[in-house]
């Protein structure tokens, strides 16, 4: 039985607010050494987010996802498939009489994820790219994040696979590299699923409610915002900012944690004057995980070592602890429409009262002609802002209609 070596474990780290921290605030950096900002966006009284630079986005509209036999479908043969793999493993890894034997198996399963996690890669890249060309439809290209979010958890699931088979196996452990191997896989999956996507997976199969989603892309990255149950989610992947073949920059410092959260509190500083998160990194793949649930949500981000920038971040906020201020409103002889806003691409508030009478009021909410939902027997709806300017349109059950105009977030 090999011995377990400390290289090859996880690295996860829970740092206390007194944690020593070395290596200084690294700059953001391309593989050239030429200067690359980081796209964090500030945002008062909780955590930044990323966000797309406003001259790279090609595309936004609002979508709502509904059943999809074909999406469903695939997703399901996916399941199979995945299944299918991880029990075939199993079987044969038990079978084998000699370390040898289990090493080939091992390694041909790597092998196997590690070309599908390409492929998944790959095909995100192709589906941001078409969809800020114009080639694929908002709904196409949130179905394909779906797929690939589906498959990037099956694959996931037989890393783990592996790693359980291997602990259990008598006088067996894998070697060094394969767990590198595994962990780097591990990581890179991480990055290709997020709440949005599984979510978008979930309503095409029918299982939940379906819920309009606020989509940006550019060339190389997109967001997706929702509002539902309570909780504002933002799902967001720059691929400019994942530089795979660069130096690791914080692999070069005495203390690569302690550079990491350095890093990140600059881009973080509302979260790191709270508390400061876990840190994670996944054997050799250069992809920092921090992660946080914090008074107002729940912060996931994963920086790259390359660039020293982050790259993908998941994000909810409590709609409760959004600021918000009313921006606009509207109004005729019978209904008056009010109209919050927090942040750009952040949680909105629409509001639908009886002019007269101050009572709430049913009505049909659009923005840019999008159909978004009703505000409901409370007169109130919850959904995403949109970037720029943008027309709130009420209508209620009478057909009394209430348009207003808005100049956007600053």
């Amino acid at each position: 039985m090999r011995p377990l070596p400390a290289v090859g474990v996880i690295l996860l780290m829970v740092v206390s607010m007194a944690a020593p921290v070395a290596g200084g605030v690294l700059p953001a950096q391309t593989a050239d050494g030429s200067d690359q900002l980081p796209q964090i966006t500030a945002v008062d009284n909780t955590t930044n987010h990323l966000a797309i630079p406003a001259s790279d986005v090609r595309s936004t509209t609002y979508n709502r996802s509904s059943i999809d036999v074909g999406v469903a479908v695939a997703a399901g043969s996916s399941d199979l498939r995945s299944d299918y793999a991880t029990t075939t493993f199993e079987r044969q890894f038990f079978q084998q009489d000699s370390e040898a034997a289990r090493d080939r198996l091992v390694d041909e399963a790597l092998t196997d994820i590690e070309s599908q996690r390409t492929s998944l890669e790959r095909r995100n890249q192709a589906a941001i790219q078409q969809y800020a060309s114009g080639t694929i439809t908002a709904t196409e290209f949130l179905r394909q994040l779906a797929l690939i979010d589906v498959e990037s958890r099956q694959l996931a699931s037989r890393l783990d696979g592996i790693r359980a088979a291997a602990g259990t196996a008598p006088d067996y452990s894998l070697s060094p590299a394969q767990r590198f191997r595994l962990e780097n896989n591990r990581g890179v999956l991480k990055t290709h699923r997020g709440p949005i996507s599984q979510r978008i997976s979930d309503e095409t199969a029918g299982t939940v409610e379906p819920n309009a989603v606020y989509v940006e892309a550019s060339s190389e990255g997109y967001m997706l915002s929702t509002v539902a149950d309570g909780q504002y989610t933002r799902e967001t992947y720059l691929g400019q900012d994942r530089e795979q073949t660069a130096v690791d920059q914080f692999a070069q410092t005495d203390d690569s944690l302690g550079a990491v959260n350095t890093r990140a509190e600059a881009l973080y500083p509302w979260l790191y004057s709270k508390q400061y998160p876990s840190v994670q990194t996944y054997g050799r793949s250069a992809i920092y995980q921090i992660q946080a649930d914090h008074s107002n949500g729940q912060l996931t981000a994963y920086l790259d070592g390359g660039t020293t920038n982050v790259f993908y971040e998941t994000q909810t906020l409590e709609l409760t602890t959004v600021d918000r201020s009313e921006v606009a409103t509207g109004l005729n002889q019978s209904v008056r429409v009010r109209v919050q806003q927090s942040f750009e691409s952040g949680p909105l508030l629409i509001t639908v009262t009886d002019n007269s009478t101050g009572s709430t009021t049913d009505a049909t909410v659009r923005i840019n002609g999008k159909r978004l939902g009703t505000t409901g027997t409370d007169g109130a709806l919850w959904t995403v802002e949109p970037r720029g300017e943008y027309t709130v349109v009420a209508t209620t059950q009478d057909g009394e209609r209430v348009q207003v105009p808005v100049s956007g977030s600053a």
